[in-house]
């Protein structure tokens, strides 16, 4: 903004200069400019187009109403120029209002998984086996990040995002047609459980629990009155999720399983904002995408395994090497004000979605998370 304030301000004098000599060479010359009289063409700077005012010869003495109309131009093109300036500041604001950014989110989180069950229901007089998948509800989950960035876009910003939700807890009772187990489908070592007594009951809980922390370098500009924001650098995410299966009755039985992952790897991030009307309000869409490198633990106990054969009563995968995907994206509205200490508040609703790849458990499958978000952040 200087700098084009600078040069503003040596335009103009450049023009007083320009006024004074065509004024002396009017006096000097008399009746030579009444007959070189141009006619004005028009102004264009930074795609201002200003259409001037054109002049006509009126007789003798009119070599001051010439003068005056080219005064006249010439303060017109200041006024254009003056205009560009405005545009290119306006265009620039993000780049030219530094500051720190906190903002706190809460999101109404539910995951969903794909190939994954936590029971079975089978009926033995017509052979049919129905799979009945975790189920979990709707999560208030928190969102938090701070950020800050200098004048010319460049800054850093931390996330940091939380998930821990106890599935419903089911109980299931056998009448000796209908039977109901847990099993545990590992690659190589699967394990089952079955409430096959009339009168048995099988009862199932579970519990997922997911992290994801970000900390990224920013950059920040604008593009055809589009905000755009964005990140690089690393994401950690933490993964646990537990299955308790008991059988009651006359034949007792247990099955308990664990899925761990941890994981980091690079990271990368993109926020848009356009403006809507002039109440505050804008249009926002954002994305991230990160490929993390990590290890992965499964720990499954049974007592009272029906396989054939019986699985081991203990088994351990121990710190195995694996690759996650995530993946986010949203979208929605945002209010933004400036308050008279000069802060900006902002108020945000969006719609948000994550997909994990390999991450269901405890087989390979995959895990997402949808819901809604009701965010505010502060701006100074």
């Amino acid at each position: 903004m200087v700098i084009v304030q600078m040069r503003s301000l040596k335009l103009n004098s450049l023009v007083k200069f320009v006024a004074g000599v065509l004024a002396i060479l009017g006096v000097s010359l008399g009746g030579s400019l009444q007959a070189q009289q141009p006619t004005a063409t028009n102004a264009s700077f930074s795609g201002n187009a200003l259409n001037t005012i054109p002049v006509t010869s009126t007789g003798p003495g009119s070599k001051s109403n010439y003068l005056e109309s080219r005064v006249m131009e010439l303060e017109q093109q200041i006024k254009a120029l003056q205009i560009s300036t405005a545009d290119y500041a306006n265009q620039n604001t993000t780049q030219a209002n530094p500051g720190f950014y906190a903002g706190a989110a809460a999101v109404w989180s539910k995951p969903h998984f794909k190939e994954a069950f936590e029971y079975s229901e089978t009926n033995t007089a017509t052979g049919l086996q129905t799979l009945h998948p975790f189920q979990y509800d709707y999560k208030v989950t928190p969102k938090i990040w701070v950020g800050f960035k200098n004048s010319e876009g460049m800054g850093i910003k931390a996330s940091y995002w939380s998930f821990d939700a106890d599935g419903a807890v089911r109980d299931n009772v056998s009448n000796g047609i209908t039977l109901f187990g847990a099993h545990a489908v590992t690659v190589i070592f699967p394990a089952n459980i079955i409430a096959a007594v009339p009168g048995d009951t099988l009862q199932t809980s579970s519990n997922l629990q997911a992290q994801i922390t970000n900390l990224y370098g920013t950059y920040s500009t604008t593009a055809h009155d589009i905000e755009i924001n964005g990140g690089v650098g690393l994401r950690y995410a933490r993964l646990r999720q537990t299955l308790a299966a008991t059988v009651t009755g006359a034949a007792p039985a247990s099955l308990n399983w664990e899925r761990a992952y941890d994981g980091v790897g690079p990271s990368v991030a993109l926020d848009l904002k356009k403006r809507i009307g002039c109440r505050g309000l804008s249009a926002i869409a954002k994305g991230s995408g990160a490929l993390l490198y990590g290890t992965k633990t499964i720990d499954r106990t049974v007592i009272g395994d029906v396989s054939i054969p019986p699985a081991s009563p203990f088994l351990v995968l121990q710190e195995a090497d694996e690759v996650v995907g995530i993946g986010e994206f949203g979208f929605g509205i945002e209010w933004a004000r400036t308050m008279r200490s000069g802060a900006e508040l902002a108020v945000t609703g969006t719609y948000d979605g994550q997909l994990w790849a390999e991450a269901g458990a405890p087989t390979l499958g995959f895990l997402g998370f949808q819901g809604f978000g009701l965010g505010v952040e502060l701006r100074r």
